[in-house]
């Protein structure tokens, strides 16, 4: 059985990465070069992604018909409860500078503040709001919008990376949510090599390294992956900093915060080839819905 056959409903999820790229390309060979009408092909924006990103998915969608929705978070604390959660966007209006991030943590921060009288909190580890609201909660509005009660959630995890798909496997068995994650990269045994193989033969490819990911400095990143993204542009940690500086709140507890992150950089930048590994600052990516 051919795993890019997707029976519908369903939702496509494109990051703005090589491998939900290919996959999105199988599956419209899979059906003869056109989506069902029940599978949707979606990208939540957080403003934060990188242009590279935008353009990638962008092009894609120009080239091969697929009708992306695009979408981002635009609710305000104290709005009527029928008001939007999220706006319809393209490629032209999509926010660049993380306005839909700002929304989301400045609802959350008057929430926390007048209804539990806590303080705000930022994304970390027992609380990822970014991709619990920024994505995943705005694709199931829509979803929920176009009439669907269920549904299957299309993402592109490749079969070298286990972990993560046992982890999304586990979740689908704890339930608790109207869809359930299927991947089909994985069930094809795809690899990142093989990712990388048709790439080469396309006329256009994402413009940005893998390594570095779709959002910009994404506290998920590894730290070393974090430093060699502000030395390629400083300018990068400016929201980053600002926004821990603005709820006096970190978005990891076992790192430096982004303000001394750029100052390390900037002076790792003075040196022809900082060692990150003798620096002990190679480690691995949390996963992330956001990028592949």
């Amino acid at each position: 059985m051919n795993p890019y056959r997707i029976t519908g409903p369903a939702q496509i999820g494109l990051s703005g990465g090589r491998t939900s790229g290919k996959m999105t390309h199988d599956i419209l060979d899979a059906h003869g070069g056109k989506l069902p009408d029940d599978v949707h092909t979606f990208f939540q924006n957080t403003g934060k992604e990188r242009e590279e990103t935008l353009v990638f998915i962008n092009e894609m969608d120009q080239r091969w018909n697929l009708g992306v929705v695009w979408m981002e978070w635009c609710r305000e604390y104290g709005q009527p409860k029928d008001a939007p959660w999220y706006r319809l966007v393209d490629f032209n209006t999509a926010s660049r500078q993380g306005e839909p991030f700002d929304m989301m943590l400045d609802y959350y921060a008057r929430y926390r503040s007048e209804i539990k009288q806590e303080p705000p909190v930022l994304p970390n580890f027992s609380n990822n709001m970014c991709t619990a609201y920024l994505k995943i909660r705005i694709g199931e509005k829509h979803m929920r919008s176009l009439g669907y009660d269920e549904w299957d959630c299309v993402m592109g995890i490749r079969r070298d990376e286990p972990a993560r798909y046992h982890r999304m496997m586990a979740a689908n068995a704890r339930g608790g949510t109207r869809w359930e994650s299927i991947c089909p990269p994985y069930e094809a045994g795809v690899t990142k090599e093989d990712v990388a193989e048709f790439w080469s033969r396309q006329p256009f490819d994402l413009g940005i390294d893998s390594d570095l990911g779709n959002c910009d400095l994404c506290w998920k990143k590894s730290e070393d992956k974090i430093y060699r993204a502000i030395i390629e542009d400083p300018s990068r940690v400016l929201w980053w900093s600002g926004t821990e500086e603005k709820f006096g709140q970190v978005f990891r507890q076992d790192r430096p915060k982004y303000a001394h992150m750029a100052w390390y950089a900037e002076r790792m930048a003075t040196q022809d080839a900082f060692d990150f590994e003798a620096a002990g600052l190679v480690s691995e990516d949390i996963d992330c819905f956001c990028g592949d």
